[in-house]
C-alpha cells in the first residue's frame, strides 16, 4: 500500500542530483523535495544549515528501504546521534492534514518535484503558510534605503509596442526595481517566480515607496499592466 511520508534530512544542496537520481531508482511514485538554509541557528550545523525536507507518495516497503540507503549514505542519524547529520520522519497515523504538511514543505518555492500536476503544485504554494514578514521587511527597508527605481532608466526614444501606441515612459527605473527584488531573493537562497516579484513591486511601490503619491501616474500604470 503507498503512503505519503513526511521529513527532513542534513544533506547539502549541491548533492540534489545524486538524491533524486536515488528516489528515481527506487521508483518513487510521487515526491517533493524541498531546499532550505537556516543562518545563524545552531541546527544543521554540520551542513552549513542547508536541509532537505522532503514528501515522499510510494509502498511502504520501498519508503523503508529508501530511508535506510538515505542513513548510510550521507550518515544522518537521530537527535541524539553523534554524526552531526540529523534526518526526522513523521510517522504518517500522526499527520493528520496531508495537505497542509505539503504546503509548509514547499513554502520557500525552492522545490523539485515529480508525479504531481502543475495545478496541484501551484495550489500548495499558493496556500503556503510560511511567516515571511521579517524578510519582507528587510526587502523593503533595503529598497527604502537604495532606491533603485530611481536610478536613470535607459533613453528609449519615442517606442511604439505591437498596438503602434507609445510605451508609456517614467522617471522611475521599475524593471531595476524588479531586478533588485530578484538579486535579494537569490542572495538569500530563496526561489521566488514571476508573479512573486510583481507582487513585491507592488508592495514596495504602493506602500513603501516615500513619494509615492507624487508617482502615482508610475504606480497606476504598473498595477493595471501587471
Amino acid at each position: 500500500m503507498a503512503e505519503y511520508h513526511f521529513g527532513f534530512a542534513d544533506i547539502e544542496h549541491e548533492k540534489i542530483n545524486e538524491l533524486i537520481e536515488m528516489m528515481n531508482d527506487y521508483n518513487i511514485i510521487k515526491y517533493i523535495i524541498a531546499k532550505e538554509k537556516v543562518e545563524g541557528k545552531k541546527t544543521h550545523v554540520a551542513t552549513n544549515g542547508e536541509h532537505i525536507h522532503f514528501v515522499i507518495y510510494t509502498e511502504i516497503k520501498t519508503f523503508k528501504n529508501f530511508k535506510e540507503t538515505l542513513k548510510n549514505k550521507y550518515k544522518l542519524s537521530g537527535k541524539n546521534g553523534k554524526t552531526g547529520r540529523y534526518a526526522g520522519w513523521i510517522e504518517p497515523k500522526k499527520v493528520k492534514n496531508e495537505h497542509k504538511f505539503m504546503s509548509y514543505t514547499v513554502k520557500d518555492n525552492n522545490i523539485i518535484w515529480k508525479g504531481f500536476e502543475e495545478d496541484e503544485i501551484k495550489e500548495l504554494l499558493d496556500e503556503s503558510f510560511q511567516k515571511q514578514d521579517t524578510l519582507v521587511d528587510e526587502l523593503m527597508k533595503k529598497l527604502k534605503k537604495h532606491r533603485p527605481e530611481l536610478r536613470t532608466p535607459p533613453d528609449t526614444g519615442t517606442m511604439l509596442n505591437k498596438h503602434q501606441q507609445p510605451v508609456y515612459n517614467s522617471k522611475y527605473d521599475i524593471t531595476n526595481l524588479e531586478v533588485e527584488i530578484l538579486k535579494f531573493h537569490m542572495e538569500k537562497e530563496k526561489r521566488i517566480c514571476k508573479s512573486q516579484i510583481k507582487n513585491l513591486t507592488l508592495t514596495y511601490l504602493q506602500l513603501h515607496m516615500e513619494d509615492r503619491f507624487n508617482a502615482v501616474d508610475t504606480i497606476y500604470h504598473y498595477t493595471m499592466n501587471n
